[in-house]
């Protein structure tokens, strides 16, 4: 287990953006290098005189951290006094350039660009404990600030290249509670949400054939998640953690690493020795970036090394205090380090002696902003992961607005508070450190303003889903999908407040509105169970927000197949707008229970109740609602009313209704239906066009089940025109999406189209198992529409597989299909293109 291959330095940062350099069979040039150094007898201070060279790139090429030019390398080459042979060698080893493997980050916590200074040794051992076959869980234990996550994130980009699938790198910090580690770690590695599964068994599913490093960061605030990572690590017997935690999981498979401050300088005042200490190194490179003019003397020598030693060597502190030589001297720097950086034998004794010194730190810092750059580092505390700028203003509401805004956050960022992360998107966005941002919230409460703060933030994303609820339904689609993906984070801060300690009846109201985005972008199993949680604690909420709450948990319960749970919720939706007169509420939950009942299989009384819901919404000329409606009756009527053509009719009329609205994702779904009706009416070249719209539609808007339905129509359009191989490849995809988002029926239909294509193509066997997987795991699945062609499809497939392989055979081969798990069905169907 563990990284295949050599090992290698700290990666280069001149790689492309999210990739890493991995070993190479060969000797790496930094090793040859080193070779030949110790063979001359030259020391790295020696070799860097001879080739004109300074002494920390000698070394960092030595380490593999820089490839090197090709003056550099004749410099070194003549400096060396290289033979030809050994010239030749030489060059062709720098000329080597290493194979990139894909290295996952997140957009909010990027590789830095900066030096990674001081760290070899730790980088050294945990490459070398996560080389050994008995560490499947390593942590990176330390202070606040000791530099866990930099640590981490360079480990991760060394050792990439060595695991077959690469690395991922998940950042814990803005999750509300550990319940959402293992959904971070899905959406992570890029996995849709599986509505019929727990995010764990979808990340188990997608890792247990892999040879992956998983990088979890800041999971201290998160311990009650260890069973779940217990469970991965024994599911995924290829997967390595490699934890970052100020406090240890207490797991049996961890072993624990502690990172601690960098090294100290000791009482000398000679500059060259004072660089031998890595925190001095480091604190001078950050100086250098913000006060180019700095110089270390032998008359500041002394003065360096103290705030180093005050600092306690903590990364973050030294990155803090840096910027401030800018302003003051050094000697000024240390006396106000002297007087609020608490002492260790003067700090408090209930907190680790690392984190004193990191609070005072902080302190310190903090007590030289002005009030106003003050009060809204407090109140970003609220935030989780990145601040758009509008909800910053609306939660701080500085006087002079906008520009007064902007003003107070670059001092912040000026005194290293505050960033803009990498990747943010379009509006501008600005984020803390995690130490930072826990420490900005004891001001806050501090201050008595952690009520006022947090009902401020709940107000503006109650405000923001209002707004989207009408906007993911329209033209704004795309946007709003984007923008709401972006706010997740914050998002669950303002339900996890309401749900504990703010208003409830706000955060249902919030929840609710939120229904076509966790539909819509694939978290419905999330959204229910915030409607959930929230219903009983707003118990005394209006009745109107509570009838709004019980049709959205009613659809997104109905999606998830908790049909039980949908019926009765939809019931008590229809119930609440009946005794409020509101007729657009009895309409729409009208034929939400259609729906749910339709799937219980009460046809008629779901037909009667889509045609109450038609009848109504015409009344009242509510044409989004109208258009959904009328889709479902059309839905009803081609599956169990006998009328084919007034169904086309009733797509029709929705999807130009969906057209006026700009509703895209809806658009997609009425051209499927079309599609298929046109494709049971024999107009075939129709059918193709229809599925193609839609796919078109779909894709951009990362939609895995309305793409998935295109896709299908599309496989099925290439089977009639005998083209089996692109049909195969269609339905292929369109598994690969439904099985992501755990769309089981959708799934089940995909794989009796891909039994039917391993008939067609001469493997019975794995044919039938294909097929008893697909009934076994949606039984019943009806073709689309009540499509005759494909039920006669299927038929003449398993007579045909009953003669070829006799009844037993065909039996037991069904049979073996019926007990894959959904995982197992799923590997099997996207591997029956082989033989």
């Amino acid at each position: 287990m563990g990284p295949a291959g050599p090992r290698q330095g700290p990666a280069c940062h001149a790689c492309p953006a999210g990739m890493v350099a991995s070993g190479a069979a060969v000797t790496p040039f930094g090793e040859l290098l080193a070779a030949h150094r110790s063979a001359a007898g030259l020391t790295q201070d020696e070799l860097a005189a001879r080739a004109s060279l300074s002494v920390d790139a000698v070394g960092l090429l030595e380490r593999g951290g820089r490839s090197p030019r090709s003056r550099t390398v004749r410099a070194l080459a003549d400096a060396l006094g290289l033979g030809p042979r050994e010239r030749s060698a030489f060059q062709a080893a720098a000329a080597r350039r290493p194979r990139p493997v894909p290295l996952r980050v997140p957009p909010d916590l990027p590789l830095r660009s900066t030096p990674f200074v001081g760290r070899e040794a730790e980088l050294a051992r945990v490459a070398e404990l996560l080389g050994r076959t008995d560490v499947r869980l390593l942590t990176l234990t330390g202070a606040p600030g000791a530099g866990k996550t930099r640590l981490a994130l360079e480990a991760a980009a060394a050792l990439a290249g060595g695991y077959r699938d690469g690395a991922a790198v998940v950042t814990l910090g803005p999750l509300a509670g550990p319940e959402l580690v293992l959904p971070a770690v899905r959406e992570a590695l890029g996995l849709a949400e599986a509505v019929a599964e727990p995010a764990l068994a979808t990340v188990v599913a997608h890792c247990r054939g892999r040879r992956l490093l998983l990088v979890l960061d800041n999971f201290e605030h998160v311990l009650a998640a260890g069973p779940d990572v217990a469970e991965l690590l024994a599911a995924c017997p290829g997967v390595q953690l490699l934890v970052t935690s100020r406090a240890p999981l207490r797991l049996r498979a961890e072993h624990e690493l502690a990172v601690p401050p960098l090294a100290l300088p000791g009482a000398e005042r000679d500059p060259a020795a004072l660089l031998e200490a890595s925190s001095v190194r480091l604190f001078l490179d950050r100086v250098a970036a913000a006060a180019p003019g700095f110089r270390l003397t032998a008359g500041t020598a002394g003065t360096v090394a103290a705030i180093c030693r005050r600092l306690d060597g903590l990364p973050l502190a030294l990155e803090l205090a840096a910027p401030w030589i800018r302003l003051l001297t050094p000697e000024e720097l240390l006396a106000r380090l002297d007087r609020s950086l608490d002492l260790l034998v003067d700090g408090p004794r209930d907190l680790p002696e690392r984190q004193r010194t990191m609070r005072a730190m902080l302190e310190w810092s903090c007590a030289l902003l002005e009030p106003g750059p003050r009060a809204l580092l407090r109140r970003l505390a609220v935030f989780a992961g990145s601040v758009p700028l509008d909800a910053l203003e609306r939660v701080s509401g500085p006087a002079g607005g906008r520009e007064e805004t902007l003003r107070q956050l670059s001092v912040l960022a000026g005194h290293g508070l505050v960033r803009r992360p990498a990747g943010g998107g379009r509006e501008p966005r600005t984020a803390m450190l995690e130490s930072v941002r826990e420490y900005a919230r004891e001001l806050l409460v501090a201050a008595g303003e952690l009520e006022t703060a947090a009902g401020a933030h709940l107000d503006h994303y109650a405000e923001l889903a209002a707004r989207a609820r009408s906007e993911l339904q329209g033209a704004g689609q795309a946007a709003w999908l984007e923008r709401l993906r972006g706010e997740l984070d914050n998002i669950r801060a303002a339900l996890g407040w309401a749900a504990a300690r703010g208003p409830a009846e706000k955060g249902l109201r919030l929840a609710a509105d939120l229904g076509p985005f966790w539909d819509y972008a694939g978290h419905r199993r999330e959204g229910l169970a915030w409607l959930e949680r929230l219903l009983p604690a707003a118990g005394a909420a209006a009745a109107g927000v509570r009838a709004a709450a019980l049709h959205t948990a009613a659809s997104l319960a109905w999606r998830v197949g908790s049909h039980d749970l949908a019926i009765a919720r939809q019931r008590e939706s229809l119930g609440l707008y009946r005794e409020l007169r509101d007729a657009n509420g009895v309409a729409n939950a009208t034929r939400g229970l259609g729906i749910a009942l339709d799937t219980q299989g009460s046809f008629e009384e779901s037909l009667r109740l889509f045609e109450e819901a038609v009848a109504l919404l015409r009344e009242l000329d509510d044409r989004r609602h109208l258009a959904s409606a009328l889709l479902n009756l059309g839905v009803g009527l081609a599956r169990h009313g006998g009328d084919p053509e007034r169904a086309t009719a009733l797509y029709e009329e929705a999807l130009g209704l969906y057209r006026e609205l700009g509703n895209a994702l809806s658009m997609a779904h009425c051209l499927v239906n079309l599609g298929n009706r046109a494709k049971a009416t024999g107009h075939l070249a129709l059918a193709e066009s229809r599925y193609r719209e839609a796919a078109e539609l779909a894709r951009p808007l990362d939609s895995p089940f309305h793409l998935g339905v295109a896709l299908v129509g599309l496989g099925d359009i290439a089977r009639l025109g005998g083209d089996a191989v692109a049909a195969g490849e269609r339905y292929r995809e369109a598994l690969r999406l439904f099985g992501a988002a755990g769309e089981r029926q959708a799934v089940a239909v995909c794989l009796r189209f891909l039994g039917w294509f391993a008939w067609a193509t001469g493997r019975p066997e794995r044919a039938a198992r294909l097929y008893g997987a697909g009934e076994a795991l949606w039984p019943g699945a009806a073709a689309a529409d009540g499509d005759e062609e494909e039920a006669r499809l299927h038929a003449g497939a398993h007579a045909g597989l009953a003669q070829r392989l006799g009844p037993d055979a065909y039996l037991s081969a069904r049979r073996a299909g019926a007990r894959l798990t959904l995982e197992a069905a799923l590997a099997e169907g996207l591997s029956a293109q082989q033989s």
